[in-house]
């Protein structure tokens, strides 16, 4: 059932430990084994001897850990009591979650952090974001990406600056043009919008688009944007964040803080991270005009600052 964009009540599930590099598909397979496992009764030790292999490969399957062979989970699935028509539906998840993502393409541009990042960001319900500092990634414009890319990577040629924003737009396609649209809801400090990026023209495109998205009452992207003159609040003790959300119960919800660099980024499904950010979130959306406002521009209307 789709959840309401209530500030209130995110933030509720269990969360697990999974390593980097697993990707969603292949966490929810994992745990839908599991979840097999224990419906029917058969304990970690007696799955270990119907494989005959150690009881730590069954747990490392479990947690997403370990290769998935398609002998070895039709096999499991059988000593849990699955019908064939379910053994072939759960090979063909496997299949699909083995198939390379969309941004594998993009490898040569991508840190594995990144690639981790646009895995949970293609497989969320929803996202909520705090942008302190400058317009986030998934609500620039084409103008405003191209201005950032060329600040960030000044020692590029052409060709690569390119590719990263061609990769900018395909992640913009890819979270906003799918069959079930990632709802996305983003907190911006006014103070971002006062941030020059690419000059004023660049400027006044971005803002006609968050505009945009303010007033279109269908779109799944929610905006709040926080007056320079609110009261400090506890995010402001951060830096830029994401809360992703997936409708799986089987995947915890992510926390991802970002750094100047992808190595001082941390990606946690921490339990107590999570809530401590959601909580956070919270209070600041509550002190920030509601999303159906306008968009306050920080240009005059002249253009000139």
């Amino acid at each position: 059932m789709a959840e309401q964009f209530d500030p209130h009540v995110l933030g509720r599930r269990g969360m697990s430990r999974a390593r980097s590099g697993a990707t969603s598909a292949l966490r929810l397979l994992a745990a839908d084994l599991r979840a097999r496992r224990v419906a029917s009764g058969v304990s970690i030790a007696a799955a270990a001897e119907k494989l005959d292999v150690h009881p730590t490969t069954i747990r490392r399957l479990e947690a997403a850990k370990h290769t998935f062979k398609p002998a070895t989970v039709a096999h499991l699935l059988r000593v849990y009591g699955a019908a064939e028509p379910e053994v072939e539906d759960v090979l063909a998840r496997l299949a699909d979650a083995n198939t390379p993502g969309w941004w594998h393409e993009y490898r040569d541009l991508l840190t594995a952090e990144q690639a981790e990042r646009l895995d949970f960001e293609s497989s969320a319900s929803l996202i909520r974001g705090y942008a302190p500092g400058l317009v986030p990634d998934l609500l620039q414009t084409g103008d405003y990406t191209r201005a950032l890319l060329a600040a960030q990577y000044p020692g590029e040629d052409r060709d690569r600056l390119d590719r990263r924003a061609e990769l900018a737009g395909r992640r913009k396609r890819e979270a906003f043009d799918r069959e079930r649209p990632l709802r996305y809801w983003c907190l911006i400090e006014h103070a971002a919008l006062h941030r020059v990026v690419g000059g004023p023209e660049v400027m006044r495109g971005q803002l006609d688009h968050l505009n945009a998205i303010a007033a279109d009452p269908a779109s799944h992207i929610k905006v709040q944007v926080m007056p320079l003159t609110t009261q400090p609040h506890p995010m402001l003790a951060s830096g830029a964040v994401e809360i992703v959300r997936f409708d799986h119960r089987y995947l915890a919800d992510r926390l991802v803080v970002r750094g100047l660099h992808q190595s001082a980024a941390t990606i946690t499904d921490d339990i107590d991270a999570v809530r401590a950010f959601n909580r956070a979130m919270d209070s600041a959306c509550l002190a920030a005009p509601r999303p159906t406002t306008a968009i306050p521009s920080p240009l005059t209307r002249g253009g000139e600052r």
